[in-house]
């Protein structure tokens, strides 16, 4: 209870270092996603230092698993509490189905459902309203290790604070210690950047905005020298946030929304003079639920940072960087994207160019020490039916082009021919269900798998290009079924215009 008051009293008089200190050192460099507890942590700081990327880990210093001592056998009275309700009837310690009067505290949203009664848990899998009473079905008692018990009608219950990551909140007294317990821990470590994906949860008890800085306090006293990034401006998390990542995923299936969103919220981080970031990117292998991360998606997301001059989160995983075939491609991108857009390479001009968000982009290397920035069309995929495969492709460039041959399912295909006005190309290989054939610009092809690791190299026969425009082309093969199932295959194809050269 006294060191609530001091607390208290601390943060009442105004005296945290915010007003003495000077503002923390703040940039928009884009950082690597680490999870807590990673084993290949060498090796990811070796790829960010590929990509040019920092580190950073994301930090929850007030969770409390339901096998913590403050949980069972007996309830801390630290937990935090939403409110309180009243019983409707006693309740024996048997029942698993009892109601409470009406209260606005299930508007808000809950995961564990966790209800305190004396020194008993109970959760509860559902609960139906109703005009005066809420009712709860399905009930645990005796939940995580407590007691059960009976209870009078005059038992307060009181509804549990809890998370996403089936944990629950601590009062103020307890979340201070637990982030002092945390930041001297994370002092130790060697990330650059320590991230607050739900700063608001510190703020759910009664101290409200005020406890957010209050933890702020904390972190930064004993991480002086790294960047603090949370997901939530407020007048308490100004003065010690380095910049802000509101944590949005973006991709390509979102490319119209991203545009507007940015431009919002690039005028407000303006004004409140924060650096701001543009949201994550999440690289993925594949599965059976996902295709793997293309090279293209990336550059389109690569761009849009540009475009708004904002770093971004990168949610890449050693075993995704281990699995997937372009990893070292990818990396290799980010660099150049990320130092151009650091070193202020990029015209007014090209990043409004950027902001377009049906436009792709891609960036390599001249022979001098400048760059080449072409405009790229990425067509959508086109279906193939095996009988008359005739599509008009169209494309803003003209030229060389690469292909991109998916096949799913069952079964396999083989003598690949692509027929257009301007030539034939033939590639003599098997490309099986679950691999793509990679055709480049530089006119190399190879079969790879679905991660796009290359497994086999292949010799196109033939020479083609793309008209600018519509452009009238054939595709056949020879399919072979498995089990009496055949493949689906997906063409697409990618042009390029002539490049701007940054310098």
């Amino acid at each position: 209870m006294k060191r609530t008051l001091a607390i208290l009293l601390l943060m009442l008089s105004g005296l945290f270092s915010q007003a003495q200190d000077t503002l923390p050192l703040r940039n928009s460099k884009s950082y690597l996603i680490v999870k807590e507890g990673e084993k290949d942590s060498a090796y990811l700081a070796e790829k960010c230092r590929q990509a040019g990327l920092d580190m950073g880990i994301e930090v929850l210093a007030n969770r409390i698993p339901t096998n913590s001592k403050l949980v069972s056998p007996r309830p801390s009275e630290h937990l935090l509490r939403q409110g309180a309700l009243r019983l409707l009837l006693p309740l024996d310690d048997k029942d698993t189905e009892f109601a409470v009067y009406r209260s606005e505290l299930f508007d808000q949203p809950a995961t564990i459902n966790v209800l305190l009664i004396d020194d008993e848990l109970i959760t509860y899998r559902s609960t139906e309203p109703s005009t005066h009473i809420h009712m709860f079905y399905n009930c645990t008692r005796g939940a995580f290790g407590t007691k059960k018990s009976a209870h009078s009608k005059d038992a307060v219950v009181y509804k549990l604070w809890d998370t996403p990551q089936r944990a629950l909140l601590p009062d103020l007294e307890i979340q201070d210690q637990m982030a002092q317990k945390e930041a001297q821990r994370l002092a130790k470590t060697n990330y650059t950047l320590l991230i607050f994906n739900d700063l608001k949860s510190y703020a759910y008890n009664e101290y409200g905005d005020t406890a957010i800085g209050h933890f702020l306090d904390t972190m930064r006293k004993y991480n002086p020298d790294k960047l603090l990034q949370a997901d939530l401006l407020t007048p308490n998390s100004w003065h010690y946030l380095s910049r802000v990542n509101e944590n949005q995923l973006w991709n390509v299936s979102m490319r119209t929304k991203i545009v507007e969103t940015l431009t919002e919220k690039q005028e407000f981080f303006r004004k409140t003079q924060m650096t701001w970031m543009i949201g994550n990117f999440h690289v993925v292998a594949a599965d059976k639920y996902q295709r793997a991360t293309s090279i293209e998606e990336l550059e389109w997301f690569l761009s849009k940072s540009a475009a708004f001059d904002a770093g971004f989160g990168l949610i890449f995983s050693a075993e995704t960087m281990k699995k997937h075939g372009l990893t070292d491609e990818m990396l290799d991108a980010i660099n150049i994207w990320e130092t151009l857009r650091l070193s202020g390479a990029f015209s007014e001009e090209q990043k409004e160019q950027f902001k377009d968000p049906y436009e792709n982009w891609h960036i390599e290397k001249a022979e001098d020490s400048s760059y080449l920035l072409y405009p790229q069309y990425v067509s959508r995929g086109y279906l193939c039916n095996f009988k008359d495969d005739n599509w008009q492709w169209s494309t803003p460039f003209k030229g060389r082009f690469s292909l991109r041959i998916e096949v799913v399912g069952k079964g396999s295909i083989s003598e690949l021919e692509l027929r257009t006005p301007n030539g034939i190309l033939y590639f003599p290989c098997t490309v099986k269900a679950g691999q793509y054939l990679v055709y480049d610009f530089d006119g190399t092809a190879y079969v790879t798998d679905a991660n796009f690791n290359k497994m086999e190299e292949v010799v196109p026969q033939g020479v083609s290009i793309l008209d600018e425009g519509p452009s009238e082309v054939t595709f056949k093969c020879t399919m072979i079924k498995e089990k009496e199932k055949q493949p689906e295959v997906t063409l697409r194809y990618i042009t390029r215009g002539k490049p701007d050269i940054v310098p």
